[in-house]
């Protein structure tokens, strides 16, 4: 079993929290689209092989936001979760997917996610939540391009995700009446490529000023064959990957 170490989420709360902004905040919440965090379960009955009986007491930490609303505390590793108790303390938690404790903030009613809350923390608003949620993800394409970034999948492998149905997201132009015009990109050789993106917080963080539309992935490979562009950029905040028009048929 490998234990949680959520790196990559905690350099963005890290970077939020020197630079407090809307752009970093993105950053966070686009972080939380994938990978695993840990809940604070300290006090709780233990589980039996990895699960908890029925009748099971589980207590899942949680605080109050700015506002007076409760805040659910999330974590990116066991370190942060012990930082929260006196030494000494014989500490639990419980992993789930960062997508998951999203959903969980949203149906408990929480105002507010605090991430690894004894600091450096980001804290996200029932608001920015909704956001991420009520729009499609694609988690599975998101998780394979980070990890052929890491050298641990192949592009080939980036690529049969891509072509799997499933949501893919444009950032959208419609401040013109009666037209929609989709972001792209000016790729090196002069050729223009279409932007997608793998969630709704990957688009407010590459334009915040830009519209979400949810497509799939096999309509926006149809639009980049049929409209000319040179290939796809999938998440161009990153990690990211280009994909030329030819590998796309």
């Amino acid at each position: 079993m490998t234990l949680v170490d959520n790196t990559t989420m905690r350099r963005a709360v890290a970077a939020f929290a020197a630079d407090p902004g809307q752009r970093l905040a993105f950053d966070v919440l686009r972080e939380c689209m994938n990978g695993e965090v840990l809940l604070d379960i300290t006090g709780s009955d233990d589980p039996v092989y990895w699960s908890f009986p029925g009748g099971s007491r589980v207590q899942i930490r949680s605080g109050t936001g700015p506002d007076g609303n409760r805040a659910l505390f999330v974590f990116t590793r066991n370190e942060e979760v012990a930082r929260m108790h006196p030494p000494g303390t014989r500490t639990q938690s419980m992993a789930t997917p960062a997508t998951g404790a999203l959903e969980l903030a949203h149906s408990l009613g929480s105002g507010w996610l605090y991430i690894d809350p004894a600091g450096p923390t980001c804290a996200l608003s029932a608001q920015e939540i909704e956001f991420a949620l009520r729009n499609p993800h694609n988690e599975q394409l998101k998780a394979t391009i980070a990890e052929w970034h890491a050298g641990r999948a192949d592009r080939h492998r980036v690529l049969e995700v891509l072509r799997e149905k499933g949501p893919l997201l444009l950032a959208v132009d419609t401040t013109v009446p009666g037209k929609t015009t989709a972001a792209t990109i000016a790729m090196s050789d002069g050729t223009t490529a279409l932007l997608a993106f793998t969630s709704a917080p990957e688009v407010v963080a590459y334009n915040p000023a830009k519209a979400v539309m949810a497509l799939t992935t096999t309509q926006i490979i149809d639009v980049v064959r049929t409209n000319g562009y040179s290939g796809l950029v999938v998440n161009q905040a990153g990690p990211s990957i280009a994909v030329p028009h030819s590998a796309l048929s």
